[in-house]
């Protein structure tokens, strides 16, 4: 999804990217949200409030529960690219793709996950390897970890 620079600066907060995650896997309502990050239900209701305002989700159903009217959110999109960005690039690369998220990661699956990432690193390589005749490309790939302390807004 293309987005603008505000749109970017409201989806950088670690908690409102997990949001985006959380609905892009099923339709929620602000408290099921809430109890699936364990957080208070006013926290995340300001937090959806702002996602929907500026389009990053979007409402999708209103169920009436014992008088009581439940909004259902999902998620337009998991990946977004910056309207008009322009990549910082050498005159022999040209950027294909970009991707960023946050996640949780506690050590053993941060362990775990560096593993994984490298026995899939190691599985591309090999097939880079394979002398045939089919045209390939070279790409250039990067990962980085960065700690981020969340905040509570």
């Amino acid at each position: 999804m293309s987005i603008n620079l505000e749109q970017q600066k409201l989806i950088s907060h670690p908690l409102r990217s997990k949001i985006i995650y959380l609905l892009s896997e099923k339709e929620l309502t602000s408290k099921q949200v809430a109890e699936s990050l364990d957080k208070t239900p006013g926290s995340i209701h300001y937090h959806i409030q702002q996602l929907y305002k500026m389009g990053i989700i979007e409402l999708t159903e209103v169920r009436e529960n014992k008088g009581i009217n439940e909004k259902y959110y999902r998620s337009k999109a998991t990946h977004f690219r910056l309207e008009g960005e322009q990549p910082t690039q050498t005159e022999e690369e040209t950027e294909v793709d970009k991707y960023q998220t946050y996640i949780d990661f506690s050590e053993e699956n941060l362990k775990q996950f560096k593993e994984d990432y490298n026995e899939l690193l190691m599985k591309y390589l090999k097939l880079s390897v394979n002398y045939s005749h089919e045209s390939k490309d070279s790409y250039h790939l990067k990962l980085s970890f960065l700690k981020v302390e969340e905040e509570e807004l």
